[in-house]
């Protein structure tokens, strides 16, 4: 009994790390929608103004994406770790990566208020006119539930879709690095992992990144 409980505590860590790769990705994928939220600001005359969108910049507006893809994972894990049979079947795979999906938005929009915050308080990025402190603070708080909500309404689609095609990919890549169940396969299962996070993160940021930065000079 204690050997299969171990088991079972082993194959969640091994998919909860391996997963940590998909998941981080998917959700810097929806960085570009979270730039259209800070060119909505900029036209509101919002406290926190940002130039246009360079790599320092892009790279600071991932903080939700790191804390929102892992936790998203983390509760789909749990909650998939109470069925009794934890194999990843392709059908299970995508209703995981959609639960995930329509979690992750919620998280990046809760978020988001608190990533303004740090980088407006701290001076990190390119931001003027944001205000005191207590200011920022106010804005802040009161503004976290205008942005969850908008932010979840608004990519709860696409999130779901990103979302399922994650489970997918994982579901690839148990097929392709061996099953969960051999202990011995870890490695290949957190290498493959990371090599289709890294693809992901290559075709969201560096192939659309000059169509993104020449559409917002031309319609700014």
């Amino acid at each position: 009994m204690e050997s299969a409980r171990d088991e079972v505590t082993r194959q969640q860590r091994v998919t909860f790390f391996a997963l940590l790769p998909l998941t981080i990705a998917i959700a810097i994928a929806l960085i570009i929608p979270y730039m259209q939220i800070v060119l909505t600001l900029q036209d509101a005359d919002y406290y926190y103004i940002l130039d246009r969108p360079d790599w320092p910049t892009y790279l600071r507006l991932a903080g939700p994406a790191l804390f929102a893809g892992p936790i998203a994972a983390g509760i789909v894990v749990i909650v998939w770790s109470q069925l009794d049979d934890l194999l990843p079947t392709f059908g299970r795979m995508v209703v995981f990566g959609a639960a995930f999906g329509a979690i992750m938005p919620f998280l990046m929009g809760l978020l988001t208020p608190l990533n303004l915050f740090i980088i407006g308080v701290t001076g990190v990025s390119n931001v003027s006119g944001q205000g005191s402190v207590q200011q920022m603070i106010g804005d802040w708080v009161f503004s976290t539930p205008m942005f969850t909500f908008l932010f979840w309404a608004d990519w709860l689609g696409p999130g779901i879709m990103l979302g399922a095609l994650t489970g997918v990919l994982f579901w690839l890549i148990v097929r392709v690095a061996g099953p969960i169940s051999d202990a011995k396969k870890w490695p290949q299962l957190i290498g493959s992992s990371l090599l289709a996070g890294a693809v992901i993160l290559m075709l969201v940021t560096v192939w659309p990144f000059g169509l993104f930065s020449y559409m917002f000079e031309t319609l700014q």
